[in-house]
């Protein structure tokens, strides 16, 4: 499986926060460019979907340098984001290894509410298991609602003290 595909699959929430947010800008479709009211728009819509705005601000910015072919679409407007997320994240892409020798191995995920840390925790721990790694699943988020209790279920799902 691609790197892109793997974080097309795990983007899935964020993904559907910011076709939310972009779906309102129905002024935005129809036209062959984006002009600065609606890179401005769109810069606004992607921080209410929780990309921060250092990341929005370079999306936008890509988006104005950006050649759409044809008039511009949900998805020719959702591959200009989707290559730019790409491209801010390439650089940076790395995959994690677990250094047996260097145990215990702690992994903390840091997240906004809602971005899928808890199930992402759940995922890495099933991978890990089945690799015959020893795993434990901790709770930090314990003041969020029911926090504990999806992680226990994440734990019975995968076999894994929490």
């Amino acid at each position: 499986m691609s790197w892109f595909k793997k974080l097309k699959d795990g983007l899935g929430k964020s993904t559907s926060k910011v076709s939310a947010s972009l779906s309102s800008l129905s002024g935005l479709f129809g036209g062959a460019r984006i002009d600065a009211s609606s890179l401005e728009e769109v810069e606004d819509a992607l921080i209410s979907a929780d990309l921060g705005t250092a990341s929005a601000q370079r999306l936008a910015a890509r988006m104005r340098r950006h050649k759409f072919e044809g008039p511009i679409d949900s998805d020719t407007l959702g591959q200009a984001l989707a290559d730019g997320i790409t491209e801010i994240l390439e650089p940076v892409a790395q995959k994690l290894e677990i250094d047996d020798a260097r145990s215990p191995h702690v992994v903390l995920l840091v997240g906004v509410n809602g971005s899928g840390k808890t199930t992402t925790a759940g995922k890495l721990a099933q991978q890990w298991r089945d690799e015959g790694k020893s795993v434990m699943l901790a709770a930090g988020d314990t003041f969020r609602a029911a926090a504990i209790e999806q992680l226990q279920i994440w734990g019975a799902r995968t076999g894994t003290e929490v």
